[in-house]
């Protein structure tokens, strides 16, 4: 028998609560072994029993897979997973604020006695050290004023310069690595690996290997759990992965059809292109990485 997951804490917050729905929503579908919900899915059945530990806030293409396999409807957990991200689950650092607002006033009398002591507020609220004018010297006045003045100009100039000058543009990624799905859509429910290995090919074309075609890159055979550098997609022949005379095919979760493809490589060198109905679920769409230029 399988070994049962371990308890889940009662008081471990909004994670462990997501946790135990997930839990849940698995015992009211029957209870399938995670090795049945991987083959339904195509996600690891590490990942998939990881997902319900409660130790760590999975990826959504898990959570999404998860529930897919429970046969249960995953939009409805979407709004819980974006708040676990962005509340307790991993809360983003946060910068200082350099707003002119946050600056802490001087306290009253503070002024005065900076003065007195020979010393101004700037406007970051610290003091600069300035000569206290000598009675009956207006020359000593006015330079006193204008030392005052410059500092304040400074000091005004970094707090201004802090808030006007832009962030750093946010560089687009340029590599992606992607996990390889070579299965096939059968029937109504099923998804097994295909008995033709999945390839790189030349062009963003299907039936590369055909003798006519020829533009198959040689060495690249994969099969399912294999991984590709992609570094850019693009459109090219449309692409299922079912039999499309199969009457059952429209009713299988894990149908995919699609006509983007990915530029991928091998560690040696060799490139070619991929469909993406030959990775799995979270790697497909473009992963966030530019279209291809000729």
């Amino acid at each position: 028998m399988p070994r049962p997951q371990r308890e889940l804490d009662p008081a471990g917050g909004p994670l462990v609560e997501f946790a135990r729905d997930l839990r849940a929503l698995r015992e009211a579908a029957g209870s399938p072994k995670f090795t049945t919900m991987a083959r339904r899915t195509g996600r690891s059945k590490t990942a998939l029993a990881d997902a319900s530990a409660g130790r760590h806030l999975p990826r959504w293409e898990t959570v999404e897979d998860y529930v897919r396999a429970c046969d249960a409807d995953p939009a409805p957990w979407r709004a819980r997973w974006d708040a676990l991200r962005s509340g307790g689950a991993t809360p983003a650092a946060e910068e200082p604020s350099s707003d002119v607002s946050d600056v802490p006033s001087p306290a009253p009398g503070d002024d005065q006695a900076a003065r007195a002591s020979g010393a101004v507020l700037t406007s970051g609220g610290s003091t600069a050290s300035v000569p206290a004018p000598a009675p009956r010297s207006r020359r000593r006045v006015v330079a006193a004023v204008a030392a005052t003045t410059a500092v304040v100009a400074i000091a005004l100039g970094f707090v201004l310069g802090r808030l006007t000058v832009p962030a750093p543009p946010v560089e687009p990624q340029t590599v992606e690595a992607i996990e390889v799905q070579n299965k096939v859509a059968l029937g109504a429910d099923r998804l097994v690996e295909d008995r033709t290995p999945a390839y790189l090919s030349t062009e963003a074309l299907s039936y590369c290997a055909s003798p006519s075609r020829s533009c198959k890159v040689p060495g690249t055979e994969m099969v399912s759990g294999a991984a590709v550098v992609a570094n850019c997609w693009t459109t090219g022949q449309m692409m299922w992965n079912v039999d499309l005379a199969d009457p059952d095919q429209a009713r299988n979760p894990d149908r995919v059809q699609s006509d983007l493809w990915y530029r991928a490589s091998f560690p040696d060198g060799r490139t070619g292109y991929l469909s993406e109905v030959y990775v799995v679920r979270g790697d497909r769409g473009g992963r966030g990485l530019p279209r291809c230029t000729p």
